[in-house]
């Protein structure tokens, strides 16, 4: 079996369970063919060590997370020299840690590039002689987005993108984005994120309700997100009527924005909190609506769109991204973003 070592720029961590959820998933399919082994690294403000190392072994992929303790901002013109510094150190300590456990990888996948993955990955390959791939799953390259780097900082990614064996993009949508700012590869492919099996397994038959349930999956990341909009939407929709209900389920940093807002629009009867919800959870959850909906400004491919056309549910969602590719008129509704 070949051994591939992830470098994830985002991954569940033990302070956020979904950041990066989709790149795990795709670790566990790589993993049914080969040993895998994943690399992150992340500042932590709870960390009470310099360098805090986490490894475990979860549906045979080795894991190894390397905190390093959030560097200050009193430290001024040095912040961002000591953050770079201890992020190297912390990513040395993974490799080897990595190295020592698993072996020598036959290739390297960078997920989500960034210039410092990117160029640990470009440098390893060449060390152990072994090829890189890329796989980008993030919408810094949409160009609603409408991010801009400084010309080196695009220069050097664009001549990684280059340089790898090969590059995937989640959508369409985010590879005519990236080829079109000029991350070409000769071999370039669309690989869309991964739905477990579970999400195809439970039953899927309608179940009339006295209400309406609709639910939206969601990291609570109201600029992306745009969860406020939602609660805006069944605030006009409960004026008109009263036989539905809202299921927001997940967590994240604007979590308690949102129910402050809830509780000011007097619409907790309308709407309730899940909280987090994994596969089986999360499937049951999704199958007992009627709908899913999604609001975002912008988005990749959005997994939880494909999690619930395999629970059987359409979905109401925006013209954002690489969404037109999963929703049509025979599985659901599409309305622009902000509308």
């Amino acid at each position: 079996m070949r051994k591939v070592l992830f470098f994830a720029a985002w991954y569940p961590t033990r302070f956020d369970a979904m950041a990066g959820l989709f790149v795990q998933r795709h670790a566990n399919v790589v993993a049914l063919n080969n040993k895998v082994a994943v690399l992150h690294v992340t500042s932590d403000p709870s960390a009470h060590y310099c360098f805090e190392i986490e490894i475990k072994e979860l549906d045979n992929v080795l894991t190894v997370i390397v905190y390093f303790k959030k560097i200050s901002d009193q430290f001024f013109l040095f912040t961002h020299l000591l953050k770079a510094i201890f992020w190297l150190l912390a990513f040395l300590k993974g490799v080897r840690t990595i190295i020592n456990i698993f072996g020598r990888p036959d290739c390297i996948h960078v997920h989500v590039l960034t210039l410092r993955l990117g160029t640990m990955a470009f440098f390893l390959s060449r060390f152990f002689r072994v090829p890189y791939f890329i796989t980008e799953h993030s919408s810094y390259f949409l160009p609603e987005k409408n991010i801009s780097r400084n010309w080196l900082w695009a220069w050097l990614t664009r001549w990684l993108t280059s340089k790898s064996k090969g590059v995937s993009a989640v959508s369409n949508r985010l590879k005519e984005a990236m080829m079109t700012k000029g991350y070409t590869n000769k071999h370039f492919v669309v690989i869309r994120n991964v739905v477990p099996d579970i999400f195809f397994q439970i039953g899927h038959e309608y179940r009339p309700k006295e209400k309406i349930i609709f639910s939206n999956i969601t990291c609570f990341d109201d600029y992306v997100k745009n969860i406020s909009g939602i609660i805006r939407t069944v605030n006009k929709l409960r004026h008109i009527r009263q036989d539905f209900q809202l299921r927001l389920i997940g967590d994240g940093p604007d979590k308690a924005m949102i129910e402050k807002m809830v509780d000011e629009l007097g619409l907790r009867p309308f709407v309730h909190f899940t909280g987090l919800l994994f596969d089986q959870q999360l499937a049951e959850e999704i199958v007992l609506s009627d709908f899913t909906v999604l609001f975002s400004h912008y988005e990749t491919m959005a997994v939880v769109i494909a999690e619930s056309l395999a629970c059987g549910r359409p979905v109401v969602a925006t013209k954002a991204g690489g969404i037109p590719e999963l929703i049509n008129h025979n599985n659901g509704l599409l309305v622009q973003p902000g509308d």
